[in-house]
């Protein structure tokens, strides 16, 4: 199997989800997947989210939706510490198969309520993810659901997501920038996830990515990463770190394969 296997919780919070989707969606449902760290074996118990992608054969109908709310309010209630952690799309085998901008699925965030969200690139990349890496709950192989995603699909996604990064990295007053420093320990692994993948043509966990930019990277932007690893589980807030982080992410975003210089 790949991936890893779940901590004992996850995976009593899987079976719990993978039977509720059962009885929601009939023979509506095509497959369940995890997708992230946990499908790419780097899972770490106390900051993880845990990914799922469910497809189904048609679009979810109303009334299933209403079916899928429930649920996802039976998961909010459960004694499970990954409850709230909880990530997952739902999305019909035709949508899924190749990417199409402008569509939206029922989505859930962490610590959101089920919602009809538009999904943008990114979701190139996690279908890349869940067709190369993606542990299958419920279903068939998800290689037969997904086309294959040429590595300019790939790179041209990651460059679509660190436009919007670069966006939000100008911007001092974005609320994000109060939040404590783990999560700037989360951009700076993100920014290491791309540029990976810019170089290498492949998405790699967020901690592989740190791996490969600790050994890579040139500074001062090396450094930078080796200090993020010490907020990674650390609630201050500290706006003294801002300008570096902001520079960090804007070098990302102008980053080329033959760019490494600072």
């Amino acid at each position: 199997m790949k991936g890893m296997k779940p901590p004992n919780d996850v995976q009593d919070l899987l079976d719990f989800l993978v039977a509720g989707l059962r009885r929601s969606l009939g023979d509506n449902l095509c497959g369940v997947y995890l997708r992230g760290s946990l499908a790419l074996g780097d899972f770490i118990p106390a900051t993880s989210d845990v990914d799922v992608l469910a497809v189904t054969e048609q679009p979810v109908s109303e009334t299933e939706y209403a079916q899928l709310v429930a649920l996802h309010a039976a998961v909010d209630t459960l004694p499970n510490p990954y409850a709230n952690r909880l990530e997952i799309a739902y999305i019909d085998g035709a949508a899924l198969r190749r990417f199409r901008p402008g569509l939206r699925h029922p989505t859930l965030g962490q610590g959101e309520t089920l919602a009809w969200s538009e999904h943008y690139a990114n979701w190139i990349l996690e279908r890349w993810a869940v067709r190369e890496y993606g542990v299958t709950l419920f279903g068939p192989d998800p290689r037969t659901l997904i086309d294959p995603v040429s590595h300019s699909e790939l790179g041209d996604a990651v460059l679509d997501r660190l436009g919007d990064w670069a966006e939000w990295a100008i911007q001092e007053d974005d609320p994000d920038w109060l939040l404590p420093r783990r999560h700037k320990a989360y951009v700076v692994e993100t920014m290491c996830r791309a540029v990976y993948a810019l170089s290498c043509g492949a998405l790699v966990s967020k901690p592989a990515a740190v791996t490969w930019a600790l050994r890579t990277l040139p500074e001062p932007w090396r450094s930078t990463v080796a200090r993020s690893q010490t907020w990674r589980e650390d609630d201050t807030v500290d706006l003294s770190i801002m300008p570096e982080v902001r520079r960090f992410v804007l070098w990302a975003a102008a980053y080329t394969p033959d760019n490494t210089q600072s």
